[in-house]
């Protein structure tokens, strides 16, 4: 019980830390913050522990870095759940356009829908096709591109969960 308590409170300063450091790095210019949302599918064999990695492309061609989205201490990517990843870049963004979304595993993931928050605009990016990822290529793809329509930007509103940090 006392390990749990010391692996909750760590949970906690972890996100602290995160967050201020967000809120200091945006101000000083020199890094820019942004969120990932996203929502597994709901069907029995949906969920992953796989390893899968993002990147964020711009309308104006810019590309963040792949970047591991793992949560410490979360069972991330488990059947309907809804995750959320959050990331620093030193790309400016501006509006943001696809989302890139690549696994070193063979453990089947379906990602249902997407969103990126960045500077208080939520882009959303749904998986319409179904197309699951995997290294296995009789269950899925490697690799995921999805694009957005301009329908599905809005802005943050108060209960989004990037605007403590962004």
């Amino acid at each position: 019980v006392a390990k749990l308590q010391i692996i909750l409170i760590e949970h906690k300063m972890f996100k602290l830390l995160v967050i201020v450091l967000a809120i200091l790095s945006v101000a000083a210019g020199f890094i820019s913050h942004y969120a990932i949302q996203t929502v597994t599918g709901s069907d029995e064999h949906d969920g992953s522990d796989g390893n899968f990695f993002a990147s964020v492309e711009s309308a104006n061609g810019l590309k963040t870095e792949f970047e591991k989205m793992d949560n410490i201490y979360n069972n991330d990517f488990e059947v309907g759940a809804k995750d959320t990843f959050q990331f620093f870049t030193n790309v400016y963004l501006g509006t943001v356009k696809c989302i890139v979304i690549k696994t070193t595993t063979d453990d089947y993931w379906l990602v249902d829908r997407v969103t990126v928050f960045f500077q208080r605009v939520a882009t959303r990016f749904v998986n319409s096709d179904r197309v699951g990822l995997s290294t296995d290529s009789a269950e899925g793809k490697t690799e995921l591109k999805l694009c957005s329509d301009e329908k599905f930007t809005t802005p943050i509103t108060a209960s989004s969960p990037s605007t403590s940090a962004c």
